[in-house]
């Protein structure tokens, strides 16, 4: 069985990128694991000011909207699909993932920043492309 991963944010990129990994999965004998992300906000200022329980309840809320928002486009097709919640830096959290649980591929959107931003800031989906452990399509 195919296993695609889908990092999932709530935005129009990830919603896009899922959207694609659904029609690659209908076609196949695949399942769909929706990955989503949370900073881990471990930091000597934040702690400072908000409790570890705080945190945790704000990473859980701001995970459900984004599986909320995800799995409400998985509602129109028969393909398997589950929930992941990852705390920490994107893109090392992205290929752990894929690597720990054996993706097949990973499918994921592209905010499409330009060159220099892209220089500058990086990008979660140039890291991804570079250090998965599998094929990785990004979808504009």
């Amino acid at each position: 069985m195919n296993r695609l991963l889908v990092p999932v944010d709530g935005s129009t990129h990830s919603i896009k990128a899922l959207q694609f990994a659904l029609k690659l999965a209908v076609n196949g004998d695949s399942e769909i694991v929706l990955l989503n992300v949370q900073p881990s906000y471990n930091t000597p200022n934040v702690k400072r000011f908000v409790g570890s329980e705080q945190i945790k309840n704000y990473q859980n809320d701001e995970s459900k909207l984004a599986f909320d928002c995800a799995l409400h486009e998985t509602k129109s097709y028969s393909v398997p699909v589950e929930t992941k919640l990852r705390i920490g830096d994107p893109s090392i959290e992205i290929c752990a993932e894929a690597r720990e649980h054996q993706a097949t591929q990973i499918v994921m959107g592209f905010r499409g920043l330009g060159a220099i931003k892209r220089t500058v800031l990086g990008s979660v989906s140039y890291k991804v492309l570079h250090d998965a452990p599998c094929p990785v399509t990004i979808v504009p």
